[in-house]
């Protein structure tokens, strides 16, 4: 008699364990904690990465072509050169300059074509409320609670498709929901 009390008290104990466990790690490990720790320790995520570098290719070609020193560098070693042709750090130069103006267009070309979407990526395994959440972080939707509502009555929360979709800005609820389950 008292090992079936034994019994049934350590199985009742790994249950209360087991579920105290769950309850712990799920409110340790949201996404958004992790996102705002990544953001503080300075990763950059793809819908800012575009504006910033972009920024930064301008700022270099500018300090470039500003820079008295990279000019008087250039002509130190063209003349302090003995024997050596002078056209040589031209033609650097020139292929250099060609290969920041391609790279200043391959850029332009980038970001044109976001223009207007935002890029969002649906992992693997979510449920439609943390969907919706993300989403909201990403600017995307204005309120979670309200998109997690539609999904769920139209019948869209189970069809959620892990993957990256463009997103138009300005969306309504009903095509962000077509995108995400794949009906289009």
């Amino acid at each position: 008699m008292k090992s079936k009390w034994f019994l049934r008290g350590l199985g009742v104990g790994i249950i209360v364990t087991a579920l105290l466990l769950c309850i712990t790690y799920r409110s340790s490990s949201e996404n958004r904690n992790v996102i705002k720790e990544a953001r503080e320790l300075g990763m950059v995520f793809p819908k800012e990465e575009t504006t910033d570098t972009k920024a930064e290719v301008e700022k270099m070609a500018q300090e470039v072509k500003d820079n008295p020193a990279s000019k008087s560098a250039v002509s130190a070693v063209s003349k302090s050169a003995v024997g050596t042709d002078t056209k040589v750090p031209d033609e650097k130069d020139k292929k250099a300059k060609k290969k920041l103006e391609d790279s200043k267009k391959d850029i332009k070309n980038a970001s044109a074509f976001q223009k207007g979407k935002t890029t969002f990526v649906v992992r693997n395994g979510l449920l439609s409320s943390t969907v919706a959440r993300e989403m909201e972080e990403a600017g995307i939707i204005d309120d979670a609670k309200d998109f997690n509502e539609y999904l769920v009555d139209k019948g869209y929360g189970r069809r959620i498709r892990s993957g990256t979709y463009k997103i138009p800005e300005g969306a309504d609820f009903d095509t962000i929901a077509k995108i995400i389950t794949r009906q289009d």
